[in-house]
């Protein structure tokens, strides 16, 4: 092409400015986006000259009557992906073409097994704490449809949880109009909302894993396709075709980034070969039936307080005065336990509100075991910025949650029978038809977690979790975690619970 030849382009459609080093960039597809991005890995032309070539070459499809729109990815974009992305596995080029999605009328389930994807998406979803569901809006598993007498119980199981729900709702109101005190010049209508909102709070409890939610997700195409990759190899119907259906929507925006998504093979495979192994045991099921006040909470391995001491007194020297790590090693052995603790008291007593902590406190992990309703388990998986999880699967076999406002209520009674009844179908559910038995599982019962965390990650959960807005459960949680830190590691969480 000469010079003459060459198409005018106004990239004020496309970037901020002309002139500046920080720019942002719009009106384009995202793997369009992706695909310069990694142009400039290899040439040492910047962002807009790339893209200013591209346009004059007519690589991409613009429309003035969208505004200088592209309104489609490039063939030259697809063939790239296709290459480097698909071809070679260079999937670091994904990661700049994002999409945002919205999901409606999943399962509780399922929203669970979407968010334990991949930790690269973020999720905004509805909360029950603030919302009341509707009367039938809960998900019946595509594998009933063979067993019509026990879809049938499986149905009227769901309507008698909701009637338990409304029951539980219409006494917990009336009960906490009386208890709770009235903030100084709060109105009628004010007091009530928030009188409903604790007593949200509490009904849910009986609702299932059936109840429908709706959420919102953004991801990156790397992180997208390998969640439709791990919910194609799950063993539920409803996920696997959730995966379908955001596959389908996704490829809208980021389609090259998506071929080849099939169920992983090695996850598949090897679900299966564990299976065959029976690990239960009578200590496994000693729960059974059992009711809790709240949650149980445990750290299984902790640091040494003197090794926790002299790891992050080493870190911070690498960190701060750029010592190589033996010499800084050497350095802090030769501390008193005293001096160790006053580095590190000055490195944190400077943290504010939503402050986080110097990076070197990444360096210290600790493993927790956790007893929770799956109410708490869903709060857990939102908010966390890197805790890792082992968990099993919805169950009845470890006994239950009943919030304290339902016993004080005096609501215990139709709580715990709606709970026998769960449990009698879900062992029936489990002999005829395994994968719908979890979905009748409710928010009370409980779930074996355990979960390793950074002393930096601690910070976050403890000062996000223990807060007085906080959901009484997962406050529970984090402040027994957090008293077991003040005695053993007292210096090091000094700090972490700034919200009070």
């Amino acid at each position: 092409m000469t010079a003459s030849d060459a198409k005018t382009v106004d990239l004020t459609r496309y970037v901020s400015n002309l002139d500046q080093n920080v720019y942002t960039i719009f009106n384009l597809p995202e793997e369009v986006i992706a695909v310069i991005f990694a142009y400039v890995s290899r040439s040492p032309a910047s962002f807009r000259d790339n893209l200013k070539q591209l346009l004059q070459d007519d690589e991409l499809a613009v429309s003035d009557s969208a505004g200088g729109m592209a309104t489609h990815y490039s063939e030259k974009a697809a063939r790239f992906h296709e290459k480097w992305v698909v071809g070679y596995g260079h999937s670091s080029v994904a990661e700049h073409a994002v999409a945002h999605l919205g999901i409606e009328r999943i399962s509780r389930l399922a929203s669970a097994e979407l968010e334990l994807a991949n930790t690269f998406n973020s999720f905004t979803e509805y909360s029950q704490r603030y919302q009341r569901p509707e009367r039938g809006d809960f998900y019946i598993p595509q594998e009933l449809e063979e067993h019509p007498e026990w879809k049938e119980s499986f149905v009227q199981f769901q309507h008698r949880a909701y009637d338990v729900y409304e029951r539980l709702l219409d006494g917990l109101i009336l009960y906490l109009m009386k208890k709770l005190p009235r903030q100084e010049g709060e109105s009628d209508k004010r007091f009530r909302l928030r009188t409903e909102k604790v007593a949200f709070e509490d009904a849910r409890y009986v609702l299932t894993l059936a109840t429908l939610t709706n959420l919102g997700l953004t991801g990156n195409g790397r992180a997208l396709r390998d969640t439709l990759v791990r919910l194609l190899s799950s063993p539920h119907q409803e996920s696997q075709q959730l995966a379908r259906d955001m596959e389908r929507e996704i490829s809208q925006v980021i389609p090259t980034l998506l071929k080849h998504v099939k169920p992983n093979d090695y996850l598949l495979e090897t679900r299966e070969a564990l299976r065959k192994w029976n690990n239960r045991n009578e200590a496994a099921d000693s729960f059974k039936g059992e009711a809790f006040d709240g949650p149980r909470a445990r750290f299984t391995r902790i640091p040494d307080y003197g090794e926790a001491l002299e790891i992050l007194c080493t870190e911070l020297l690498v960190s701060e005065n750029g010592l190589p790590y033996e010499a800084a090693k050497q350095t802090v052995q030769s501390w008193t336990q005293e001096e160790k603790e006053e580095r590190l008291d000055a490195s944190l007593r400077h943290l504010r509100f939503f402050d986080n902590p110097l990076d070197v406190f990444r360096h210290l992990f600790y493993h927790m075991e956790m007893h929770i309703s799956e109410a708490n388990w869903h709060q857990l998986l939102r908010h966390n910025r890197g805790t890792h999880f082992s968990y099993g699967q919805p169950t009845v076999d470890l006994g239950y949650t009943i919030p304290p406002h339902v016993r004080e209520a005096g609501l215990a009674e139709p709580f715990g029978e709606l709970i026998r009844e769960a449990d009698r179908l879900y062992e029936q559910l489990t002999e005829v038809c395994p994968a719908a038995a979890p979905y009748v599982v409710t928010n009370a019962h409980h779930r074996q977690v355990t979960a390793t965390a950074n002393l930096w990650e601690m910070y976050h959960l403890i000062n996000l979790r223990t807060s007085p807005e906080a959901q009484w459960d997962i406050r529970q949680t984090f402040e027994q975690l957090h008293e077991t830190l003040k005695e053993e590691h007292p210096v090091l969480v000094r700090y972490a619970q700034r919200r009070r």
